[in-house]
């Protein structure tokens, strides 16, 4: 297609560069998108073991119902990612009890925790009250959301943790640790977290959870398919190395790249981890303050993965449990706490053959300090720590589900370092940690044709982190051409 001769740059090929690419060609801007990695799709890429597919690190999302139908229109996959039905539990690791959360929306999750816990009835409406009232009042939830302005003023649930929410609520123990559990699908802890950080991603996760038919790679090759259409020049292999001047209104508009080469552009988009963007930036652009920002700034935790096939004889269905070894969640997600907790996904998938298979994978939250000293050279002690994280979470597997037992072939683990080599430079889960009074990495940065997206941007996640771009996209773009693209490509 032809171009508008605005040439952008979009640094990170995980979804957010993907859809950031995708709706800056779609508008009819030249586009190249840099990946560092061999290969495009950061966490949403999968590996496969015997010619079965596992996942990295996108296991299931929420949004079908809503915006992300919405945002796979408007970037051309619709027809590539097709939801697979999935279910969802929590097993406390201190008293053994299970939550088998039910399907059909947040108002029924309410009336399940509300039997549950009869004690605490009016608090746990209270908090899905909260939580619809965090979402009705969030931006981009809705592409056609036209009140973008009034929606991005804060409210009271931005200024106050998820733990003093709890306490106003009096709500405490596994009550708690239940209505907080998807703190472990954005990675900050309730102490840290804001209210609004946290029901962004519980509501939709507590709405309607659901895997996806082919995981990450529905994506991937849905992107690159689009890409192809639109021109779009994916290099991988390769970052920016340097920007080797600032000009005019502290701008940079020619890079030099990791294999010699220089590249001229318009404008560049990095969906990348701050600190990478402090490196990638040129030093005289900097100031102190923003140094400190990024340098203030903590991960979150990272995951230890085992995967494996299911006996086809032994009983299983689609589901996550969420094994939480304590229900103190600041214990689980504060580095040193303590507590672990573990996503336990039952998946099915085809092999290379297309023969129908189930895939167990269980990912337990770990801390860089567990193989810093491994960082440079992976030797024999490395792969004895594999061998102990391993087994136990293969304890933890039987444990909550004692039938499976003898019944799962285990062919791969991954540990933290593993994870980095997909998502570098840390290799966390979730990005930066999205702290109450911790300002965020996201829009223009100090040279004034740079803009940060991806995951540690607004909010962490697969969902979040394409929203983020959609955000982005509409501010750089401009509103006639957001309604453009919305009013041709959305049905």
């Amino acid at each position: 297609m032809g171009h508008s001769g605005v040439h952008s740059v979009v640094v990170g090929g995980g979804i957010g560069g993907m859809s950031m690419a995708l709706l800056l060609a779609a508008a009819g801007r030249r586009v190249t998108l840099l990946e560092a990695c061999p290969k495009i799709g950061g966490f949403m890429q999968r590996f496969r073991r015997g010619g079965v597919p596992f996942d990295t690190g996108f296991h299931f999302t929420g949004g079908f119902e809503n915006v992300l139908a919405q945002m796979l229109q408007v970037l051309g996959i619709d027809d590539m990612v097709k939801e697979a039905p999935f279910r969802s539990r929590i097993f406390f690791g201190e008293s053994g009890r299970r939550l088998e959360l039910p399907g059909g929306g947040v108002d029924a999750l309410a009336d399940y925790l509300a039997s549950e816990f009869p004690e605490k009835r009016d608090a746990v409406y209270g908090y899905y009250k909260c939580e619809k009232a965090v979402v009705e009042h969030t931006p981009m939830f809705d592409l056609r959301d036209r009140d973008l302005a009034e929606k991005l003023m804060l409210n009271e649930y931005d200024l106050m943790t998820l733990d003093e929410f709890f306490d106003r609520l009096g709500v405490a123990g596994e009550l708690r640790a239940a209505l907080g559990s998807a703190v472990m699908c954005h990675g900050t802890p309730p102490c840290e977290s804001s209210v609004t950080n946290h029901c962004r991603v519980s509501f939709g996760l507590g709405n309607h959870i659901a895997r996806v038919e082919r995981g990450g790679d529905a994506f991937i090759d849905g992107f690159r398919r689009e890409a192809e259409k639109l021109g779009i020049e994916v290099r991988t292999g390769v970052r920016i190395a340097k920007c080797p001047e600032v000009v005019g209104r502290r701008e940079c508009r020619r890079a030099v790249l990791s294999d010699g080469s220089e590249l001229e552009f318009d404008d560049a988009f990095l969906a990348i981890h701050p600190k990478a963007i402090l490196e990638l930036l040129p030093p005289e652009a900097v100031n102190a303050f923003f140094r400190r920002r990024v340098g203030e700034m903590e991960d979150s935790c990272g995951f230890f993965t085992v995967s494996g096939v299911i006996d086809p004889a032994a009983e299983a269905v689609p589901e996550l449990t969420s094994y939480l070894s304590t229900p103190d969640l600041n214990r689980i997600l504060l580095p040193g706490g303590g507590g672990t907790g573990t996503g336990m996904v039952i998946a099915e998938e085809r092999d290379a053959a297309g023969k129908p298979v189930r895939t167990f994978t269980a990912f337990g939250s770990v801390w860089p300090e567990a193989t810093a000293r491994w960082s440079e050279k992976r030797d024999a002690a490395y792969f004895e720590y594999k061998e102990r994280y391993a087994q136990k979470i293969y304890d933890e597997v039987y444990r909550v589900y004692p039938g499976l037992r003898g019944r799962i072939d285990w062919r791969a683990t991954s540990s933290l370092l593993t994870c980095r080599d997909y998502a570098p430079p840390t290799g966390c889960a979730y990005g930066v940690r999205q702290k109450l009074g911790c300002s965020r990495i996201f829009g223009r940065l100090p040279v004034r044709n740079f803009y940060a997206i991806g995951q540690s941007a607004l909010i962490p996640g697969m969902l979040g982190t394409m929203m983020a771009s959609f955000l982005m996209f509409r501010q750089v773009a401009g509103e006639a051409a957001y309604w453009k693209l919305i009013e041709a490509r959305l049905r």
